[in-house]
């Protein structure tokens, strides 16, 4: 496999994707990366239509540091900062803003600074440099205002200034789950309902997913739905929110639900240990009681019953397990698996030898004809190249454990195995003629079966339970099937009759299969 060719490919698909989520998200914002995107894409063709490699590896040293290793470190912000570790967040942010200056990260870190200084006691330096944004017309100034009226208090008159720039609510709706929140403490529940109703579409698009699970959060605490509010801290994408901040929103629901006394109890318990702008929100619960919930109407409660409907799907369809966790004891195997055989490549004569990967257990048409029929199984586990085992051990890793989770550990095993043997045994029967008999390795056709069970789990729950996110991943599935095939057509070292068969038996195979998924 010519690695110049695909990591050209690599880089084309990645910067065209990133063009297009920047476009569709960001609503004329975020140019920088957008330009950062542009870049790359043009040094990546002028490398291939030059026939300079230098280039096209260029494009991909641009793309590792400049879009993925930030976009790494933004996901550890996004962890500390909901964790509420603002001085580690800060630095953080202060390493993407050297990586990526623009679309307001160069600002970023002075906001979080400020919430570290609200948190350690400092309310006045912290007051003073959120207000140095007050006229800055941008997300960053908007979250920083917004973060001001929080940290403060100040609940009407944050509600206030959104009257006044409630556009800005439509540009970035991420800043949404603050307003919910600011007519929940104000007592305006049947306006905190028409807003997360109102924007309910943009909700459900929001990424990071913690963003939408914070709208649900604000809609359930305030309307006494303690029972919803838990399914998002225990297992939920709120796990990671501190144990006290999650003891605040839950004492939150039950006064709202009419259980003051148990509700004061457990907020007492928080005040001392509790932060400087936290305490300002205990002793208002304790001071200000919450309008009940019992004086919601039918349509708020179907309102909550469809976030609470799209929360359960995100659960099941939307899961994404980590390879790491007890439910991905199956893919960790196999990954272990194709190490093991990847080092038993080099020492047998190396990963690039053809008569070392046939000593293996390389599929070769005539031998498996011959009667070596464990050659089919024992190829999955053969890769030719480095760069071959990179690719499929990453989208074991990004697949595997959903599908597992999604199957169990025996049907998994079963996809898995079934998709690239079967794989293995069509490239065979097609194989005719000098041309046709060829040594071919590789996970490719069991990964695209975990492509085509994952479609298939989709489509499942979208025609059994018509649930948004598994049509969202089943379009994803079926994008993937077809980059695939119009990247085989364009890599002749390819197979396009082994990826495709791959994802056609998955599909099928799990279309036959039981599932755990439920909502």
């Amino acid at each position: 496999m010519d690695s110049d060719i695909v990591i050209f490919w690599c880089v084309l698909f990645y910067a065209l994707a990133g063009i297009v989520i920047t476009l569709r998200r960001a609503r004329g914002g975020a140019r920088g990366w957008l330009v950062l995107y542009l870049a790359i894409l043009l040094v990546d063709v002028v490398g291939k239509l030059e026939n300079r490699s230098a280039y096209i590896y260029a494009a991909a040293a641009i793309w590792l540091f400049f879009v993925l290793l930030p976009g790494l470190i933004g996901k550890l912000y996004q962890r500390r900062f909901l964790q509420q570790q603002y001085a580690v967040a800060f630095r953080l942010a202060r390493m993407v803003s050297w990586l990526h200056p623009a679309d307001g990260w160069r600002q970023q870190p002075q906001i979080i600074h400020a919430l570290d200084l609200a948190q350690r006691g400092e309310m006045d330096e912290a007051v003073a440099i959120l207000q140095r944004f007050q006229n800055v017309k941008s997300l960053m100034g908007t979250a920083a205002m917004i973060n001001l009226y929080r940290l403060t208090d100040q609940w009407k008159e944050l509600l206030a200034w959104h009257a006044r720039y409630s556009e800005e609510i439509d540009r970035h709706p991420q800043l949404l789950p603050t307003v919910l929140r600011a007519l929940g403490e104000t007592g305006d529940l049947r306006g905190l309902v028409e807003l997360y109703d109102r924007h309910q579409q943009q909700i459900t698009k929001l990424v990071p997913s913690t963003s939408r699970d914070l709208c649900r959060l604000m809609l359930f605490v305030f309307c006494g739905r303690r029972d919803l509010a838990e399914r998002l801290f225990f297992g939920g994408t709120l796990s990671i929110l501190p144990a006290a901040t999650r003891a605040f929103w839950l004492a939150t629901a039950d006064l709202a639900a009419g259980a003051s006394e148990s509700a004061r109890h457990q907020l007492e318990l928080l005040l001392p240990a509790a932060d400087p702008p936290t305490r300002l929100s205990i002793q208002r619960r304790l001071t200000q009681p919450l309008v009940p919930a019992s004086t919601l109407d039918a349509p708020a409660a179907s309102v909550i019953a469809s976030a609470a409907l799209e929360q359960g799907h995100e659960e099941s369809f939307g899961a994404q397990p980590s390879l790491f966790s007890g439910q991905a004891r199956a893919t960790q195997i196999l990954v272990a698996l194709n190490l093991l055989m990847f080092a038993a490549e080099l020492r047998f004569g190396g990963s690039r030898n053809p008569e070392a990967l046939y000593r293996l257990g390389g599929m070769f048409p005539s031998a498996v004809r011959a009667g070596e029929w464990w050659r089919l199984m024992a190829s999955l586990f053969l890769h030719f190249g480095v760069l071959h085992l990179a690719m499929n051990m990453l989208a074991l890793w990004l697949l595997g454990p959903f599908v597992e989770y999604a199957l169990g550990f025996r049907r998994f095993l079963l996809v898995y195995l079934l998709a690239g043997i079967g794989s293995m045994a069509v490239v065979m029967v097609f194989a005719s003629g000098p041309d046709g008999e060829q040594l071919t390795v590789g996970a490719s056709g069991s990964i695209m079966g975990l492509v085509g069970a994952t479609a298939a789990l989709m489509l499942r729950g979208w025609l059994r339970e018509k649930a948004q996110s598994a049509r969202k991943r089943l379009i994803a599935a079926v994008l993937i099937v077809a980059l695939q095939s119009i990247f085989d057509s364009l890599v002749p070292q390819v197979s396009m009759t082994a990826h495709l068969s791959g994802a056609i038996i998955g599909f099928t195979a799990t279309m036959l299969l039981r599932d755990r998924l439920t909502s």
